[in-house]
């Protein structure tokens, strides 16, 4: 059982904006005409508690981390995916002990489906498709990387180890 249920739920919920925060600062990507990709690393704060605190507050985090991406976008399967990504990203860190890049790289396999089936359901043209699966990889790796450069701060990784006990 957690010790403090209170600090975690205050930690999901700073990630959690935190991450609405970084969708709104977004990368406009030249991409087909009447379609708008944007990079963003809203996804940083949703990795870096799925590998540091676990995979299933990762996936709450994620879920609750791209609100206002699925309002701009108007995806109503976005969330899920990342919180998707998130549980899988936590989960080969945890289970197998992987570097945050590898296991969110690795995460990008189911991950891929899932974006491809939620983009598809609203007629997104398959290389469009292709170009968003592309730049979602870019993004994760980026995350990730910067994550392990976060998680180098011992101060850091104690605090967030320490969060869900």
């Amino acid at each position: 059982m957690m010790k403090n249920p209170t600090k975690l739920i205050a930690l999901i919920s700073i990630m959690s904006a935190l991450g609405n925060a970084l969708g709104l600062l977004s990368i406009r990507l030249p991409s087909a005409p009447g379609t708008v990709v944007e990079f963003h690393l809203s996804a940083l704060p949703a990795l870096l508690l799925a590998v540091t605190v676990g995979p299933l507050i990762g996936a709450v985090t994620g879920a609750l981390s791209l609100v206002v991406a699925t309002m701009k976008i108007g995806n109503i399967f976005i969330p899920f995916g990342n919180a998707l990504l998130a549980y899988m990203t936590g989960l080969l860190s945890k289970k197998f002990k992987f570097p945050p890049p590898v296991s969110g790289t690795a995460a990008v396999i189911p991950y891929t489906p899932y974006m491809w089936f939620a983009c598809s359901i609203y007629g997104v043209p398959e290389p469009i498709i292709a170009f968003i699966v592309v730049k979602a990889f870019i993004e994760i790796l980026i995350s990730c990387t910067l994550i392990e450069f976060i998680l180098l701060r011992r101060e850091v990784k104690e605090f967030l180890a320490n969060v869900g006990r």
